[in-house]
C-alpha cells in the first residue's frame, strides 16, 4: 500500500487528525509524538501570532490506501513543516518504514519554502531519546543530535498530591483573563520573553481552546495584587492527558515554594477532570526544577533534545 500525503484543513481534519494522536498514544503509551494538546496549541496558543487559514499549508496528512480491498483512506502520519524549519513528524508505529520518505519529502519542503532567500536553514525536530527507531533514521540520514530541549515529566496518576503553604500576604486563585490581562502577560513575559506577541485577542481564542479550562488557569498573586508565579493544566477533552503548560514563576517571587504550591493547587483541581496522564514536556532541564518536580511526584523519563539538518 503506498502513502499518499494530502493537504490538511484545519475545520475539516482537527478531530481526525486529534483522534489519530489520541490512538497512537494508546498504543505506545509514550510521548514521542506530539499530545492531541500540542496540535490544538498551534492554532490556539497564546503566546505567538494569530493563526492563519494559510498556515494550514505547513500541516499535511499522509494515507495509505488498499485499492484490492476499496477501504477507506487511513491515517498513517500527520507532519509539520515550517519555513523556520522547525518540523515535527507522528507517526503510526505500524508505519515507521515511511518515515524515511515523509522526512525526505519535507527536506524538499524547507527547501522549497526557503529557495529565494538564498540562506541555509536549521532544519530540526525535537526527539525524545528512547525515540531510538527515528533517531537511527535521521542519523543515517545525516541529521545531528543538538542541544536539549527539555525533560519529560510524567507524574503517576496515583500519586498522592503534597500539601502546601503560601508565605503571608500570598493568595492562589483561577486567572480570569479579561481582568487580569495585563497582570497576567507581565508575569509569563518575565519568564518566557516571547509572549511579548500576547493580546487580548489571542487569549479570547485561547479561551476557546477544547484544551482550556478557567478553573485550571491558576496564578499566584503577591500581597499588592501583582501575579507572581502561574501554572495552566491543560486536558485534551479525548486521550484525557493533561498538560502543566505554562509553568513559571516570576524572577522577583522565585525561592519561597511559589511553584510547588501553583502546581500542586493545579494537581488538586485536576482530580474533577480524571486525566489519563499528567506531564510537562520540555521541562526545564535544572537541577533546580528537577528537584521540584520529584519533590511533586514527577518522575523524570528522560530528555528530548533537538536533531538538525541544515539544508
Amino acid at each position: 500500500m503506498a502513502t499518499k500525503m494530502r493537504n490538511y484543513q484545519w475545520t475539516r481534519d482537527f478531530e481526525t487528525a486529534r483522534k489519530f494522536l489520541a490512538d497512537i498514544f494508546n498504543i505506545r503509551k509514550a510521548y514521542t509524538n506530539w499530545i492531541p494538546s500540542e496540535l490544538e496549541n498551534v492554532k490556539f496558543g497564546p503566546g505567538g501570532t494569530e493563526y492563519l487559514d494559510e498556515e494550514d499549508e505547513y500541516l499535511k496528512i499522509w494515507e495509505v490506501f488498499d485499492e484490492a480491498q476499496q477501504t477507506a483512506p487511513k491515517i498513517v502520519a500527520i507532519s509539520y513543516t515550517k519555513p523556520s524549519g522547525g518540523c515535527w513528524l507522528s507517526i503510526h508505529p505500524n508505519h515507521m518504514s515511511a518515515a524515511r520518505e515523509i522526512v525526505s519529502w519535507m527536506q524538499g519542503r524547507v527547501n522549497e519554502m526557503k529557495k529565494d532567500e538564498g540562506e541555509e536553514v536549521n532544519m530540526n525536530f525535537v526527539v525524545d531519546d528512547d525515540d531510538e527507531e527515528f533517531i537511527h533514521l535521521l542519523s543515517d540520514i545525516g541529521f545531528q543530535k543538538g542541544e536539549i530541549e527539555g525533560d519529560k515529566q510524567v507524574r503517576p496518576i496515583d500519586s498522592p498530591i503534597p500539601a502546601y503553604s503560601l508565605p503571608e500576604g500570598y493568595t492562589i486563585r483561577s486567572a480570569t483573563i479579561e481582568k487580569d490581562f495585563r497582570k497576567y502577560r507581565e508575569v509569563q513575559m518575565a519568564v518566557f520573553p516571547h509572549i511579548v506577541s500576547m493580546s487580548k485577542d489571542l487569549l479570547q481564542l485561547y479561551r476557546t481552546a477544547s484544551f482550556y479550562h478557567e478553573d485550571l488557569d491558576i496564578v499566584v498573586v503577591d500581597p499588592y495584587g501583582e501575579f507572581a508565579a502561574f501554572c495552566t493544566a491543560r486536558i485534551d477533552p479525548l486521550s484525557k492527558i493533561a498538560e502543566l503548560e505554562p509553568v513559571g514563576t516570576h524572577p522577583d517571587h522565585r525561592k519561597r515554594g511559589l511553584a510547588k504550591a501553583v502546581i500542586c493547587e493545579s494537581l488538586k483541581r485536576l482530580e474533577k477532570y480524571d486525566p489519563s496522564a499528567v506531564v510537562i514536556l520540555g521541562a526545564a532541564p535544572t537541577d533546580g526544577a528537577r528537584r521540584l518536580y520529584k519533590s511533586i511526584g514527577f518522575v523524570n523519563e528522560g530528555a528530548r533534545h533537538y536533531w538538525f539538518q541544515m539544508v
